[in-house]
């Protein structure tokens, strides 16, 4: 299948692409843009990505000698379906998957989904080790607890949990957080 590491609900996967080295400068230029630009608001909305970042490698550690070809390093924690994962990005940023992986040997571009699949299942890596600091939580629900906990501190301040109930503004916090309460029982859902 592929070379995915497990941790609950989260699944790691390391993708190495070869390339030409001459496109390694350009490429590392691109990312660098990309890095400073902060987040896609498209990749944003992907909620069930915990994290992806590519680079450009040109040397491996302890590499005396230049290798023949530089390497795209995709790097990336995920909640769901591996062949899903990979769709969404082929079908929700196309030319973004292309300005990035176009470099490298064999791309076959991000459409259609299939050839793109077998592309990175082909130059899908091994993981030999993976840790989860929350492994049963998605991202969306990671995001609304941190949510949940800012409006508690915002209107309860530090107010026992237990005493919560009886203070005054428990009527707002409820009303600032019920659509984060909500959407740990949406993911629930979706995970049965």
């Amino acid at each position: 299948m592929n070379g995915t590491g497990h941790s609950g609900r989260s699944t790691a996967l390391t993708v190495l692409s070869p390339m030409p080295r001459l496109w390694a400068g350009p490429l590392r230029a691109i990312l660098y843009l990309r890095k400073r630009l902060g987040p896609s608001r498209d990749l944003q909305d992907m909620s069930f990505i915990h994290f992806a970042h590519w680079s450009v490698i040109t040397r491996f550690p302890g590499q005396e000698r230049r290798t023949r070809y530089a390497y795209l390093l995709f790097r990336s924690d995920f909640n769901g379906d591996w062949d899903e994962y990979i769709d969404a990005f082929s079908i929700v940023i196309p030319l973004r998957m292309a300005l990035i992986w176009g470099w490298s040997y064999g791309f076959p571009g991000a459409l259609p989904t299939e050839p793109f699949r077998r592309y990175i299942r082909r130059n899908d890596l091994p993981v030999d080790h993976y840790w989860s600091a929350y492994p049963e939580s998605s991202v969306s629900e990671i995001a609304a607890a941190l949510r949940v906990r800012d409006a508690y501190s915002d209107h309860l301040g530090d107010t026992d949990p237990a005493d919560a109930p009886a203070h005054p503004a428990w009527p707002r916090f409820l009303a600032a957080v019920q659509g984060d309460l909500h959407a740990w029982e949406r993911d629930d859902d979706l995970a049965a």
